[in-house]
């Protein structure tokens, strides 16, 4: 995000007139006015001045669209129809609030101190065009209501951003759910005045206004961003919907803690999968197996805070979570809009972690909660929506263990021992992921190793029973869903087929033969998808011999998708990348005529992403009794397997996080930039190379004493593994500082990295010469 340079104005009002005035600003305007000074003046001067107004709209006009952003203008009309006026209710006001005015340009910030007074009102500048954020790069200031993230006091531009910028957190659920993009919607100031109608999108006040404001512009923060705000009008009486909206949101609570189903109904799923990163049946699947596996959840509110958007309400308050297998705390935000019966549903969230002092005052007894707690509710309305960072989820579903199968790790590991030798997290108290008890690790989970693992598992396979051919039977087969098939890599020279075990007798007629679903047969099933995974896994060319080329595609009743020289090209393609990782669930059999068919649910996690989904195929006898691949397919399906995922991968993050912190905390500068991927990002720095010019610079003048972090959690995500933790840090000037550290970690084939670091500090301003001032 970055906004149009501005001109050196201390004030823009006196820049409006200037440029209605100074004929060495608007040429144009001065032919006007010398025009205006004839006897014909009364006559003339309407028609220059439109036509002047008119030459300089076209010439404005033509350099817009010079520097590609005329389309916007093209119909101004569609941003302009549905400007927002908010409106303030009594019930539920935080105690501070931000608010913008776009048509007057005006940054207000207020107190809630029985009623809602203005504390600060400041001039201001925002997009250059007129109404609400729709697209990337489209120039104009998004409206509704958005939260202050965390300060950005170094490493900014001082013309531009005037050396500090508070962010927020565009898009929200709702923005999302409307196909808004874009991001980088800051709160910041210009080094040399402001102008108006002038930044990309953000809203920008003066050196002197942002250093009045920005020490109370705290995580957190509630800034309504509109069209139209009148400050001198006193908060509406409740129309009772800010009321209900403050009770729902307490039941929905209640029915979290007490585990009950009931918490799902106050979800809309489709609008929730539409704007959250996670499918609702994913969310709901993972809170179920929670549900099974916990002794008990307690959820603490302090007081609930409401507002009102266009076309929707959110709800927020501070939240202690505290269950049998972690206690956390933060801030929780819900987002809310009528559904097709008028109820109000939840369709996004939003959860900050935070320290608050809630845990502490639990542990005293002195915790004032909103509301009394574990109370099942009757209400239709809500459950704990997926937030930036939502708690972890259940661990790995239960399934048989196989040769390929990682070891289970001890399920009463907490994080002071995941890290590994000499790796000892300080979260002693925090367990890194909750995991069920006597939880048994997915049927496989496979990693890229290739020769190795393709010959351990082909070992297994050959050591497993062979399928008997079955008797002769009717073979009509039952007709298949036609769907193209998503298959997997694989290779473009067709290796040789992996010789089978010699076979007395074998029927010569098997693949013609009905088949029916004895031992033997199910044995020889499960081989051959062991075989497949196995050679998937490691990226191994020999998948190919797993395939009847000249059957494949070719059988009545089975869904037609890609050739098989189109499925052996694709399998080579996704065989390219670096690394790739498999996780399997015990696969289900079926018997359709004379094929078999195997059903398998698996996770795909590469370099590009992560998939998951049912696996089919579609198995027919050789003449020498095995089962080959005729048919295939793959529907794309959310099944919970990141929890999977998260359970196979969280020792080895965990591990490398707690190296990172002590490299840190000593200074090891060579060491620390090792843990950050090449293209990281760090607090508005971008590249390695830059973030370690920076820490040399700062380690020259000050030098960390203390790093120390608590309540690591991990949460998979499409890009990799999200960790969140609090923080505090201390450097040899004396300075100390908490807040919360976000890391977005990304695999690169042999180890974890940082692939984006992002700090919220709590409460007061950042000094900028400590490390978290960055």
């Amino acid at each position: 995000m970055t906004c149009l340079r501005s001109l050196p104005v201390r004030n823009w009002w006196t820049l409006r007139v200037k440029v209605l005035t100074d004929p060495r600003v608007l040429p144009h305007v001065a032919l006007s006015q010398r025009l205006a000074g004839s006897a014909v003046s009364s006559i003339v001067r309407p028609l220059i001045s439109c036509l002047a107004n008119c030459l300089v709209r076209c010439m404005a006009l033509g350099l817009l669209m010079a520097f590609g952003i005329g389309c916007p203008l093209a119909a101004p009309h569609l941003a302009q129809a549905e400007e927002w006026q908010a409106s303030l209710y009594n019930e539920g006001l935080p105690t501070h609030l931000v608010a913008v005015d776009k048509k007057r340009q005006t940054f207000m910030f207020f107190e809630k101190k029985s009623p809602l007074k203005l504390k600060y009102t400041y001039p201001c500048t925002t997009g250059q065009l007129p109404g609400d954020k729709q697209a990337l790069n489209d120039l104009r200031t998004p409206e509704g209501i958005y939260f202050v993230e965390y300060k950005i006091a170094s490493g900014l531009d001082f013309k531009e951003y005037g050396g500090i910028a508070y962010t927020l957190n565009y898009p929200n659920p709702v923005d999302r759910l409307r196909g808004k993009t874009g991001h980088g919607i800051w709160i910041h100031s210009k080094g040399f005045g402001i102008e108006p109608l002038s930044t990309r999108g953000c809203v920008a006040i003066g050196l002197k206004e942002i250093d009045e404001v920005g020490p109370q512009l705290t995580p957190g923060t509630a800034v309504v961003l509109a069209e139209k705000m009148d400050e001198t009008a006193q908060p509406r009486p409740d129309s009772s919907t800010a009321n209900e909206l403050r009770r729902l949101m307490q039941n929905w609570s209640n029915a979290w803690a007490s585990r009950s189903v009931k918490m799902f109904d106050y979800y809309n799923p489709d609008a929730y999968s539409r704007a959250m990163t996670e499918n609702f049946t994913a969310f709901r699947q993972n809170k179920e197996r929670l549900f099974k596996s916990l002794r008990f959840i307690k959820i603490f509110n302090r007081k609930i805070n409401v507002l009102e958007g266009p076309g929707y309400w959110v709800t927020w308050s501070e939240q202690l979570y505290t269950a049998s297998n972690l206690s956390t705390e933060g801030v929780r935000r819900l987002y809310w809009q009528r559904d097709n019966d008028q109820k109000f549903r939840i369709v996004g969230m939003e959860w900050t972690p935070r320290d608050l002092g809630m845990r502490a005052d639990f542990q005293k007894g002195q915790l004032v909660a909103e509301a009394p707690l574990q109370q099942v509710s009757d209400a239709s309305s809500e459950a704990p929506q997926r937030p930036r960072l939502d708690m972890p989820e259940a661990a790995p579903e239960k399934a048989e263990a196989t040769a390929l199968a990682a070891p289970q790790p001890s399920q009463d590991k907490t994080a002071t021992a995941k890290a590994g030798q000499g790796d000892k997290l300080m979260a002693a108290n925090d367990p890194l992921v909750p995991r069920r008890s006597n939880a048994t690790p997915p049927a496989e989970v496979n990693w890229g190793a290739r020769p190795a693992m393709e010959e351990a598992a082909r070992s297994e396979a050959e050591s497993a029973p062979k399928g008997a051919p079955a008797k002769p039977a009717d073979q009509a087969a039952k007709p298949a869903e036609v769907q193209q098939a998503v298959n997997l890599p694989a290779p473009t020279s067709v290796p040789a087929p992996i010789a089978a075990p010699a076979q007395a007798n074998a029927p010569v007629a098997a693949a013609a033969q009905q088949l029916s679903l004895t031992p033997e047969v199910r044995a020889a099933l499960e081989k051959a998808v062991q075989a497949w995974n196995a050679d998937f896994a490691a990226r191994s060319t020999n998948i190919a011999s797993l395939y009847d080329q000249a059957k494949y595609n070719r059988e009545a009743g089975t869904p037609r998708g890609y050739s098989y020289n189109s499925t052996m090209r694709e399998l080579d393609r996704r065989f390219a990348v670096p690394w790739l990782r498999l996780i399997s669930r015990k696969p289900k059999f079926e018997i359709q005529g004379s094929l078999a068919v195997s059903h398998c649910e698996q996770l795909v996690v590469a370099p590009n992403g992560m998939e998951q989904g049912v696996r089919s195929f579609w198995w027919s006898r050789d003449n020498k009794g095995d089962f080959r691949i005729v048919a295939s397919q793959f529907k794309p399906e959310e099944l919970g397997l990141a929890a999977d995922y998260l359970d196979q991968v969280s020792d080895a993050a965990s591990a490398m996080v707690e190296k990172w912190r002590k490299a840190w905390e000593a200074g090891r500068l060579d060491e620390y930039i090792e843990y950050y991927a090449d293209d990281a990002i760090q607090q508005g720095r971008w590249g390695a190379k830059n973030i370690q010019k920076q820490k040399e610079l700062l380690w020259q003048r000050v030098q960390p004493t203390l790093v120390q972090i608590t309540g690591l959690r991990l949460v998979a995500d499409k890009q990799g593994l999200r960790a969140d933790m609090n923080q505090v840090y201390a450097d040899s000037s004396g300075h100390t500082d908490r807040g919360t550290k976000t890391l977005l970690l990304r695999f690169d084939g042999k180890a974890w990295r940082i692939a984006r670091e992002d700090w919220a500090p709590l409460g007061a301003p950042v000094a900028p010469i400590g490390e978290a001032g960055q």
